[in-house]
């Protein structure tokens, strides 16, 4: 994968060199010459993801050109790091340097979850969710869920989901990173102000999208996340309902190269909604 668009591919040896200048020199102010780097799986809102290797210490890097949409979803992680230090991997340093807005966190040694069916790791990720609802959400959280979805509204009492906890609206896979038995929450590039048990719901989707019998995800999350058992009936009916309808946009909005994927989930989600009722 090519770091910059027109820039030739680099050989793992040289990905420094391939970043550009004065992005290598703000980071290596900050840290220490980088002696080695290796790109991460690519992610949908940073451009460049690399592991570096400095002096006595591994951290890893984010950044993305100020020219893009998805720029300023830096500068709100940079801003709530301080709320989720807990549960995310810490932010050491972050700036602009040259057109480059980037992100250098603490390296994270784990793995991806797994959140099929029986898998130990959604224990792992629902300790974490249970300590993320008791959050207040910070200023930086100035999503409010029932805002962001307000648009596919139409019938629902959306202020069902209204709360002042902060909620990670992008559950997934590879945003939830699992070390033994415990979990870090990645990428809060969206984070949320709503209604306690919210996150708990984007996990159950993924659960189900995983392959997990959306009763049986319930059941597992009666048990294993309070915040979903205590939830309203109709405030969760609410939610399910939405999911799909957001889904259903996604579906007729997004690039060629997704619509298999986000059909698949929209499918999941449909599952969900007609379990419930």
């Amino acid at each position: 994968m090519n770091l910059v668009p027109g820039l030739p591919a680099h050989a793992a040896s040289a990905v420094w060199g391939g970043v550009p200048q004065p992005l290598r020199a703000a980071v290596e102010s900050a840290a220490g010459p980088v002696l080695s780097a290796v790109e991460a799986p690519a992610g949908r809102t940073a451009w460049l993801r690399l592991s570096l290797d400095v002096p006595g210490r591994r951290l890893f890097l984010k950044a993305t050109p100020l020219f893009h949409r998805h720029a300023p979803t830096l500068d709100t992680e940079a801003c709530l790091a301080p709320a989720v230090r807990a549960l995310a991997p810490q932010l050491l340093h972050h700036g602009i340097a040259g057109a480059w807005r980037w992100l250098l966190f603490e390296h994270v040694p784990g793995r991806a979850a797994d959140l099929s069916p029986g898998s130990a790791d959604r224990d792992a990720a629902a300790g974490t969710l249970r300590r993320l609802a008791a959050l207040s959400a910070p200023a930086a959280a100035t999503l409010r869920v029932e805002d962001r979805w307000a648009h596919l509204g139409a019938g629902l009492d959306l202020g069902l989901l209204a709360g002042d906890r902060l909620v990670h609206t992008d559950l997934n896979e590879g945003n939830i990173l699992v070390q033994g038995g415990s979990a870090v929450l990645l990428d809060w590039a969206w984070p949320g102000r709503g209604a306690g048990w919210l996150s708990a719901g984007f996990l159950l989707a993924q659960l189900i999208d995983a392959g997990t019998p959306a009763a049986d995800a319930e059941a597992w999350a009666r048990q294993a996340l309070p915040g979903w058992a205590a939830a309203p009936t109709d405030a969760a009916d609410t939610f399910v309902t939405a999911l799909v309808r957001r889904r259903a946009e996604q579906v007729a909005t997004c690039p060629p190269a997704r619509r298999a994927e986000r059909e698949g989930q929209l499918r999941s989600a449909v599952t969900w909604h007609r379990s419930r009722t």
